[in-house]
Order: structure tokens, then C-alpha cells, then sequence
């Protein structure tokens, strides 16, 4: 009986997998301004449904998954749409882009992959050409209070500074998007050990799947906030 990734089972459905929306993300597209011809990088690419987003308006998107199940699922999500999308498949730290090769480069909630927010805009910044345009998608407090492990909403906006970028747009998401979110994993886990009863991980997604819902209703939900930045690196305001 082959092992299963926590992740696997618990976002084997969701096409957006992170606490937003398909209408949220396409406003983040419009706010990038991609258009026809731009190289897009996207760091943690998931199951694939932004990549086709962003190809569907023109873009050669490369995208970074280490998830061996959702990076094919987005391989085969590109190819039902017959959309210009390169699906790498590694850790995204040991990709090394061309300085400046890009005009969009993205991370939608996947800056762990690149050692955190900090470390992540970095790297972003000097895959993106001068004048080109970034998003970033974070976890920060929704109270504003300071917080040593929890970011702000405005520090995470100053660290972008800091890094010379000027941040152009915002979209944030609601408790609504995090209830429709959470509940889909909740709800994956649940099917996934309905129809797995005799597998040996059993218990242990279900436990986990428990833990976190219980963490989400008693310190995450209302109190943490999620958003997107959009900004420009460099060009002529800087």
C-alpha cells in the first residue's frame, strides 16, 4: 500500500489552494498587468490552475512544484488546455533563474519554499527583470498588533519596500475564503479515509486533519489574515 502525502489527500480537490478565490486571483492577474508574450516564473505552482490563468492571457509560464501529485495534476491540467506552461518539479530553491529573465514572477503562498517572506523577496527580485512586477501571497496578523513570529499587514508591505519594490495592489482574503478553504480539507480527509478504511496512514491523516481544524476554529480563524501584494521592482519610481 503506496504512502500519501497529508497534502495530497487533504488538497487533492481544490483547484485554488489557498484561502481565496478564482475571482480574487484573476484580479491579482489584472493588477500584474500580464499580458501576451511575458515570461511569468511561479514558485510553488500547485495543481496548476493559476499557471493556466496566467497562460490563458498570453504568458510563457514556468512553474516550480515540489508535490510530485500536484505537479502532475497541473501537467495534465496544461495539456487539457493546451497552455503554454512548464511544470518543473524540484525544490524551488534549487532553481536558479537568469537575473532579470522575467517579467512576472509570482508566489502565491509558497514562501516557505524559499526560507520565508524575506528570503523569498529577494529571490524574486532578482529573477524579475527592472520595471517588472511580482506578487506575493503571505500570512500576517489581522489585528495589527506587533507580534515576533507574525508579520503585519503594513510590515509585510515596508519589507517589500525594503526590497525596492512599490506596492501597486492588494487583495486579502476574507474569513469566508478561509471557511470555503479549510472546509475543503476538512472534507478531503474525511472522503479520503471513508474510502481508504484498511490503509496503513489511516489514522495519522485523520489526526492531523483533526489538529488542524482544531488550531483553525481556536487560533487561526478571525485572527490571521492572508493577502496578496502586487508590485513593481525597480523602474522608473525608484
Amino acid at each position: 500500500m503506496a504512502d500519501v502525502n497529508y497534502y495530497s489527500v487533504v488538497e487533492s480537490t481544490h483547484d485554488v489552494q489557498n484561502p481565496t478565490s478564482e475571482e480574487k486571483l484573476r484580479l491579482v492577474a489584472d493588477y500584474l498587468e500580464v499580458s501576451p508574450g511575458d515570461r511569468v516564473l511561479d514558485v510553488g505552482s500547485g495543481r496548476g490552475w493559476w499557471n493556466v490563468e496566467l497562460a490563458a492571457r498570453g504568458a510563457d509560464v514556468t512553474g516550480l512544484e515540489i508535490n510530485e501529485d500536484f505537479a502532475a495534476a497541473a501537467v495534465q491540467r496544461a495539456e487539457q488546455a493546451g497552455a503554454a506552461v512548464r511544470t518543473v518539479v524540484g525544490p524551488a530553491a534549487e532553481f536558479e533563474p537568469e537575473a532579470g529573465a522575467y517579467d512576472v514572477v509570482t508566489c502565491i503562498g509558497a514562501s516557505f519554499a524559499l526560507d520565508g517572506y524575506r528570503p523569498a523577496l529577494g529571490w524574486m527580485c532578482g529573477a524579475v527583470r527592472d520595471g517588472g512586477r511580482i506578487a506575493i501571497g503571505e500570512v500576517h496578523l489581522d489585528d495589527g498588533e506587533p507580534d515576533e513570529e507574525v508579520p503585519s499587514l503594513v510590515e509585510l508591505v515596508h519589507i517589500a519596500e525594503e526590497h525596492g519594490v512599490d506596492v501597486t495592489g492588494l487583495v486579502s482574503a476574507s474569513v469566508d475564503d478561509w471557511d470555503r478553504y479549510e472546509s475543503g480539507r476538512w472534507a478531503n480527509a474525511h472522503r479520503w479515509a471513508r474510502d481508504n478504511p484498511d490503509h496503513a496512514q489511516r489514522q495519522e491523516i485523520l489526526a492531523q486533519a483533526r489538529a488542524n481544524q482544531s488550531a483553525y476554529l481556536t487560533r487561526t480563524r478571525g485572527l490571521l489574515g492572508w493577502s496578496i501584494l502586487v508590485g513593481v521592482v525597480g523602474g522608473p519610481n525608484r
